[in-house]
């Protein structure tokens, strides 16, 4: 019996990635964030809209007006249109402004019969150029609504509006699509005997021994000594952060007093169970969530403090961690920018990077892809302040990441405007990880979960996703996804269930009369062995499939 040798080769190929319906979809990610001279054409030609302006070279401005929200001095409509319950609608546009600031934020909202404003987006819009404005919203009931522009400049002006509707349906098979093209590669297996002539009939077993997408969840420190818990969270992720136990009121209660017994049995468990980490978090921008000691601290006793605590952290897990969140919701709050100075958070993000310049590190944010009303966190927002880190004097080099920390608490989440601002981070270029998703209670509760994440997975830029989730009996009572038994609840079905179709698993095919077979496969690790019924050899080959490959071609030989 002979072990072969194979040869892996590379094959460039185009994917057709055709929509469903009428028009075909695509994941907007890669259309630039900049201001241009000229906007670029509506996107589905305008969809149910139709206003394309630029055929005609004008454009529509607004009037001065008061809008209902308190917010905004001026609003603009655009156009009535009737929405379907169940539906998903993206929306875009390209904006500016004029007569007043430089640079002003525009929003979209839908404005039902009632009164109520669904807000859907918004950008940074600039004087003398385009801006695209990208949104959404799903619909919560049939009827008519009026799609609103709104801003605190003194006018805006628009061109190229789309806004284009999609069934629930029709979306999840863009995000099935989206997955086989995005998670997933084609791979050819080419089987031989000695002399080069094809081995038909050659049976192929595959099997995925680790998956290439982090799906993790979150751990607590019921792990270090619930037998249980730790047997239920091997044996389903590889990838985790931990919920306190690494923050700084964790780790120093006492000023000058460290103690890192917890999170360093917890980082021992993962190591051991090959379960990867992110750490969260080396600070916190929010003052409430400081260690007691430190929250009246001057600024120069702080700036020490700071430093000290990032040293130790930092250096402690060197080497054992796969990403930091340097300073926690530094869009919601500004503790250290109060204190030491409006640098502080990318002064931080220096240090870190210095001291282990290999470390990816994140900024960590909530709302800005869960909650289209809260204006703080918008995706422009976080990639103004991401690019203001990045720009700092010698953080030229630095490994940047954008988390998503996903805490969806309305009734029914918009994927679509989480699509949309997917869309905008997706622009920069950075992995996005959604870092702490957890979906409140209700009974749609396991629904939305699903739909959540089935978004994130298949949208091109994220390349990562852990839950904030898990047993009742380690305390997790926000999206508990077993009982005090370790069975699953309704959310922990679909959690498992998403497990199961994200990998490729066993899987077995034969070669035809050429010696040749292909199966599209996940991302991962696979171990393959090839038999054949007709002599006694097989062989066997350890291989990756992985997004940065094209599709791949897998040369087997039997030595008879």
């Amino acid at each position: 019996m002979k072990i072969a040798e194979a040869s892996v080769l590379l094959v460039t190929c185009i994917v057709l990635f055709s929509g469903h319906g009428v028009f075909s979809f695509s994941y907007d990610y890669s259309a630039t964030m900049e201001c241009l001279a000229a906007p670029k054409r509506a996107q589905y030609g305008g969809g149910m809209i139709g206003f394309n302006q630029r055929t005609n070279g004008s454009t529509l401005s607004s009037e001065l007006g008061v809008s209902n929200d308190g917010l905004h001095n001026t609003t603009l409509s655009l156009k009535t249109v009737k929405l379907e319950k169940g539906n998903l609608y993206t929306f875009s546009a390209w904006v500016q402004i004029s007569n007043g600031s430089e640079s002003e934020t525009v929003a979209v909202a839908f404005k039902a019969s009632n009164g109520e404003l669904v807000h859907g987006g918004e950008t940074m819009a600039k004087q003398g150029c385009w801006s695209l404005l990208k949104g959404g919203i799903v619909a919560e009931f049939t009827g008519v609504v009026e799609i609103l522009l709104m801003s605190k400049a003194m006018e805006i002006r628009v061109d190229n509006v789309s806004l284009q509707p999609f069934t629930a349906k029709e979306w999840r098979s863009h995000q099935d699509k989206s997955i086989d093209k995005v998670r997933k590669k084609k791979v050819s297996f080419k089987v031989t005997y000695a002399n080069g002539t094809a081995a038909d009939g050659a049976l192929i077993l595959i099997l995925q021994t680790k998956s290439g997408f982090p799906f993790g969840c979150g751990m607590n420190h019921y792990i270090v000594t619930d037998e249980a818990y730790r047997q239920w969270f091997a044996s389903r992720f590889k990838v985790t952060s931990f919920t306190n136990e690494m923050k700084w009121y964790s780790t120093e209660k006492t000023r000058g007093v460290e103690n890192y017994t917890v999170a360093d049995a917890m980082v021992n468990f993962a190591e051991q169970n090959g379960i990867s980490i992110r750490g969260h978090n080396v600070f916190w921008d929010n003052r409430v969530m400081q260690p007691k000691w430190v929250k009246d601290l001057p600024p120069a006793e702080l700036m020490n403090a700071a430093t000290r605590r990032l040293n130790s952290v930092v250096s402690r897990y060197a080497g054992r961690l796969i990403g930091w969140d340097v300073m926690n919701e530094n869009l919601h709050f500004r503790f250290f920018e109060d204190k030491l100075g409006e640098n502080a958070s990318s002064m931080f993000y220096s240090m870190a990077y210095h001291l282990d310049p290999s470390m990816t590190l994140f900024m960590n944010e909530y709302n800005t892809i869960e909650n289209s009303k809260d204006h703080t966190a918008t995706a422009c927002k976080y990639k103004e302040e991401l690019e203001k880190i990045l720009s700092f004097p010698g953080n030229a080099g630095l490994k940047a990441a954008i988390g998503l920390e996903g805490h969806f608490r309305d009734p029914k989440p918009n994927i679509a405007f989480m699509r949309s601002a997917l869309d905008i981070l997706g622009t920069m270029g950075l992995p996005i990880w959604l870092t702490e998703v957890d979906v409140g209670g209700g009974p749609d509760q396991a629904h939305n979960l699903e739909d959540i994440l089935r978004e994130g997975y298949s949208h091109p830029a994220v390349e990562g996703i852990i839950i904030f989730g898990g047993p009742i009996a380690a305390g997790f009572k926000c999206m508990t996804l077993a009982n005090y038994d370790f069975e699953p609840t309704p959310v922990g079905e679909v959690v498992d269930k998403l497990i199961n179709e994200w990998k490729s698993g066993r899987r077995q095919v034969r070669t035809d009369s050429r010696g040749m077979s292909e199966i599209l496969l996940f991302h991962g690790d696979y171990r393959v062995k090839v038999s054949h019924p007709l002599i006694n050899s097989s062989m066997s080959i350890n291989f990756k499939v992985t997004k940065e490959t094209e599709n791949i071609t897998v040369l087997l030989q039997f030595d008879a």
